[in-house]
C-alpha cells in the first residue's frame, strides 16, 4: 500500500508505549515520552489514535480504510507513535471511529483558539550559579527574585503543572544543582508522570547528585565553545565521565551549543570533540543578547556567516547520522526555505512564547519564555493564581501567543516574509517584544 511517497507494509500496529495523547480545539497533539517528538494531527487522525490506543492492536489495512487518516499513518510509523507488531501477533480487532467518538471531550478548554496547556514548561528552580559563563543570559535575572521556592511549594506548583496535562518540564536556573533539594524535586516530577530534562553548566557532578539521574530523561549540557577548543583534554576528561555516569543511569545526553562566530569557526572541532566524548544530541541555541555589550557586538554572527553555518547543518545531518541535530525556536530563520508540509511535520513553528512553551521563575513567577523575566513580562505566579487561569486568562500570554497578528509585526520585515508561519522572528530581537525583528538575520 502506498500513500504519498511512503509504502505501507502490511501488519498489525498498536500505538506506541511512549506515547501520549491529548485532545486539542483542532484535534490533538501526540507525544513521544523517548524523542519528545510532537505532532499536531487533526480530529479525525486523533479519533483513530484514541481508538487504537482503545483497542490495543489492528490491522494496517483497517486504518487505510479512511480517507481522512490515510495520508498521516506513514508520518505516524516514521516518528514511532505508532509500531508493528512482531509477525506472530495476530490481527485481534477492528477500530470503528464513530463508536468512540462521543467519549472526546467538550469542553470550553477545547473549544478556545490555543493549545489547552503547554506541551513544555521550563522550570527555573534558582538563579544563584557558581560558573561565569560568558554567554549565560540568566546572569540578568539573579536580581530580579530574592526568593526561592521550598520543596514542598515546588511540589506543588509540579503538581499543577502535571494535572494541566504538560507534557515535560525542563528544569534549568541558573544552576540547578545548587539547590540541596534538585533529587527531591524531578522525583516528584517523575513521579507525576512528566518527562523531566535538566540543563546544567557543570562538568563535573557531585556524588550526591547522581541519583537525580534516575528521574530524569536526558542532561543538557551548556558548552562553554572556547574552554573546550583551547583546553580539549581537561574539558574533554571532564565531558567524557559525565557521558558515562548518564550511559549508567540509561538516559540521553545533549549538548547545547551558543551559536557564536567563534563556534561557527570552530564547528568542525567542537563536534568531533562532542561525538569523542560520548553526546548523542547537539542542540544549537541562537545568540541572545548578554550583560557585556562588547563581547556581544564581537561574538554576533552575520548573515554570511550563519548562511555557513546553516550550510554546515545539511551536510551535518548526511556526515553524523548517529547523533540529534537540532536549533532552538530563536532559529526557525534557519529552516525559512522549507516547505509547510514539511516544517508542519518537522514540528518547526517558530517563537513558541506563550503558545507551546512557558517559564516558571523560583519564586513561581510565570513568564512567557526563559528569555523574558521581570515585572514587566509577568503572567501572574502560581502560589497566588492557578496554572489554568494563567494560561487561559493571561492578556499577556495571548499577546505573545498572537503576535503574528500584531500590526507591528505584520508591517514589519516578518509580517511581508513569506515563511512568517514557520519562523516570524524571535520575541528577544523584536522592538517591542510582540512584533516584528527589525531584520533578517540571514539578510
Amino acid at each position: 500500500m502506498r500513500y504519498g511517497s511512503h509504502m505501507l507494509k502490511e501488519g498489525v500496529v498498536r500505538v506506541s508505549g511512549q506515547v501520549k495523547l491529548r485532545e486539542e480545539y483542532f484535534g490533538g497533539i501526540v507525544f513521544h515520552k523517548d524523542t519528545g517528538d510532537t505532532i499536531e494531527v487533526d480530529r479525525e487522525a486523533y479519533e483513530m489514535l484514541i481508538c487504537l490506543q482503545k483497542t490495543g492492536t489492528t490491522n494496517i489495512r483497517v486504518l487505510s480504510r479512511h480517507k481522512q487518516t490515510r495520508s498521516i499513518l506513514s508520518v505516524l510509523l516514521d516518528m514511532n507513535m505508532i509500531e508493528y507488531l512482531p509477525q506472530e501477533k495476530p490481527d485481534i480487532s477492528d477500530c470503528q471511529f464513530t463508536s468512540y467518538q462521543e467519549t472526546l471531550k467538550e469542553n470550553d478548554m477545547i473549544r478556545c483558539n490555543h493549545l489547552s496547556a503547554p506541551e513544555t514548561v521550563h522550570l527555573a528552580v534558582t538563579y544563584r550559579c557558581g560558573e561565569h559563563c560568558p554567554d549565560c543570559y540568566a546572569r540578568k535575572h539573579k536580581s530580579l527574585t530574592y526568593y526561592e521556592l521550598g520543596t514542598a511549594e515546588m511540589s506543588g506548583i509540579i503538581d499543577s503543572i502535571a494535572d494541566s496535562g504538560v507534557f515535560q518540564l525542563a528544569v534549568g536556573g541558573g544552576e540547578p544543582f545548587m539547590r540541596t533539594d534538585l533529587g527531591d524535586i524531578v522525583s516528584h516530577a517523575d513521579q507525576k508522570g512528566l518527562v523531566v530534562h535538566i540543563t546544567t553548566g557543570q562538568y563535573i557532578l557531585k556524588r550526591q547528585y547522581l541519583n537525580v539521574l534516575n528521574h530524569i530523561k536526558s542532561l543538557h549540557i551548556g558548552i562553554r565553545s572556547e574552554e573546550l577548543i583551547h583546553d580539549s583534554v581537561n574539558t574533554s576528561a571532564k565531558l567524557r565521565m559525565l557521558t558515562e555516569h548518564t550511559c549508567t543511569a540509561g538516559i540521553g545526553i545533549g549538548a547545547n551549543i551558543i551559536v557564536t562566530r567563534f563556534a561557527i569557526q570552530n564547528i568542525d572541532r567542537l563536534t568531533e570533540l562532542l561525538l569523542d566524548c560520548g553526546f548523542n544530541r547537539l542542540i544549537f541555541l541562537r545568540y541572545k543578547p548578554i550583560a557585556d555589550k562588547v563581547r556581544w557586538n564581537n561574538e554576533n554572527p552575520g548573515a554570511d556567516e550563519l548562511k555557513l553555518f546553516k550550510n554546515w547543518l545539511i551536510r551535518a545531518k548526511r556526515k553524523y547520522p548517529q547523533i540529534m541535530l537540532r536549533v532552538d525556536c530563536a532559529s526557525a530563520f534557519l529552516m525559512q526555505d522549507t516547505d509547510l508540509p514539511t516544517a508542519v511535520y518537522s514540528g518547526i513553528k517558530g517563537c513558541s512564547a506563550g503558545e507551546r512553551i512557558i517559564s516558571v521563575a523560583p519564586d513561581g513567577s510565570v513568564y512567557p519564555c526563559s528569555q523574558y523575566a521581570g515585572h514587566n513580562f509577568s503572567a501572574g505566579n502560581l502560589m497566588t493564581n492557578t496554572f489554568e487561569s494563567i494560561w487561559h486568562e493571561s492578556d499577556l500570554l495571548n499577546q505573545y501567543r498572537n503576535f503574528r497578528q500584531n500590526a507591528a509585526f505584520t508591517d514589519g520585515v516578518c509580517g511581508r516574509c513569506g515563511a512568517n508561519q514557520i519562523c516570524g522572528g524571535c520575541r528577544v530581537f523584536a522592538e517591542d517584544t510582540v512584533g516584528s525583528e527589525p531584520f533578517c538575520p540571514m539578510e
